[in-house]
């Protein structure tokens, strides 16, 4: 089928913003057109969904008709296609794949969308959207592959938290040269001492508390400490759930939260107290678990069973640990 060039539009999902039309003039001119462009209808006009550089260099080379293969394709369709087409002839660069992805997020799609439709990897996607987030310099870093993706990626947790951590220590990539690997190494440091500020704090926030809450606790200093602390904050976490507990003992549970030495303004209502106890029942869990296991590996040798081998006439013992079984 031959179509009038200027009937033909290129695509609004073309993620490539550069053409390089020199060669395939010199191969149109060499060998013909090998083979035609695939297009969608789209009212008065065909949008392209393979073959902008041929339709773009045929322009140039003054041809006013080409041949054209009709395909039906939805909005889904066509984007996914012209994505997986263009990327088969030549990878996109860094920099053409995240104004694609930002294209589309722009126009309404969230990550996980973009990624569903496109068949790529959701942190993929988000990576590529990240850059974003940094300014210029960082931007044109990563263009530039002085900052590679697998960076980016390393600092996701990071972007997360603070966005001025985040480009600190994309300057620091830049200043030592710093590997992927190496960043998830300073990322993944930085996480877990955080992390255990927040548990500390945390904890600093239940002793203060805590005299409200059960007077006879004391200090936490043993697991058997925090059980008590966390059993204490769970009933009252229930009665505040339920209503049933007075606004006044609110008031007097959360009152020596307001202004501790951490800075943070913690608001006299009953989510940080439910927070508080989430927390704490997490630490028991964790410590029940624990003692389970060692109960566990304990139990299995009162389950053994004694009997002659039909091996070696040995007189043996079968021990049972969960769903295996030891021979002594």
């Amino acid at each position: 089928m031959e179509v009038n060039v200027e009937a033909i539009k290129p695509s609004p999902y073309q993620p490539r913003y550069i053409f390089n039309l020199e060669d395939i003039e010199t191969e149109i001119k060499k060998d013909g057109l090998l083979s035609g462009l695939v297009v969608r209808r789209k009212g008065d006009y065909y949008e392209i969904i393979d073959g902008e550089r041929r339709w773009r260099t045929l322009k140039n080379m003054g041809w006013k008709t080409v041949p054209v293969r009709v395909v039906d394709a939805d909005d889904a369709k066509a984007r996914l296609l012209v994505y997986k087409l263009n990327q088969i002839r030549e990878n996109y660069s860094v920099e053409e794949e995240a104004r694609y992805f930002r294209k589309l997020a722009d126009g309404g799609m969230m990550p996980l969308e973009i990624s569903k439709q496109l068949n790529v990897d959701f942190h993929w996607v988000l990576a590529h959207l990240n850059v974003f987030k940094f300014p210029e310099e960082i931007r044109k870093a990563v263009w530039a592959k002085q900052i590679s993706l697998s960076h980016i990626l390393a600092l996701e947790s990071v972007l997360e938290r603070n966005i001025k951590e985040a480009v600190l220590t994309a300057k620091e990539i830049l200043e030592r040269k710093l590997t992927a690997s190496e960043t998830r190494k300073i990322t993944q440091k930085r996480d877990d001492e955080l992390e255990a500020r927040v548990d500390e704090m945390r904890i600093k926030a239940v002793e203060r508390v805590l005299p409200a809450i059960a007077p006879k606790v004391p200090k936490l200093e043993t697991p058997e400490d925090l059980e008590k602390a966390a059993e204490a904050l769970k009933g009252k976490a229930i009665l505040m759930r339920e209503g049933a507990l007075m606004p006044a003992e609110a008031a007097k549970m959360t009152g020596p939260l307001v202004g501790w030495e951490s800075g943070v303004e913690i608001e006299e209502d009953i989510a940080d107290s439910m927070q508080t106890a989430k927390s704490m029942r997490e630490k028991i869990q964790a410590l029940e678990k624990e003692k389970e296991d060692l109960l566990q590996k304990k139990g299995f040798l009162t389950e053994a069973l004694s009997f002659s081998c039909p091996h070696c006439n040995n007189s043996c013992v079968v021990y049972r640990d969960g769903a295996n079984y030891w021979v002594e």
